[in-house]
């Protein structure tokens, strides 16, 4: 699996609960329509205790991750 970094258009309430609302990749925009489900995964991958996000995106099924802190870099995997 590789790493890809992505940017992310974030929502963080006043609880501190995050949810993307749009990734944006080479210059491209795509919004999430729907996040179906939050968890604590790690991807075969280089990380640091990433959150998954389970997410329909422009009607696709896609799982995007947030490292936790200090990073909090988005990436998703290949």
């Amino acid at each position: 699996m590789e790493r890809i970094p992505i940017s992310v258009i974030e929502l963080c309430d006043e609880d501190g609960k995050i949810t993307p609302m749009s990734v944006v990749k080479d210059g491209k925009r795509f919004e999430v329509d729907k996040v179906l489900a939050t968890m604590r995964h790690a991807p075969n991958v280089e990380c640091l205790s990433p959150m998954r996000y389970d997410c329909i995106i422009e009607g696709k099924r896609r799982n995007i991750y947030r490292d936790a802190y200090p990073s909090q870099k988005w990436f998703s995997v290949r």
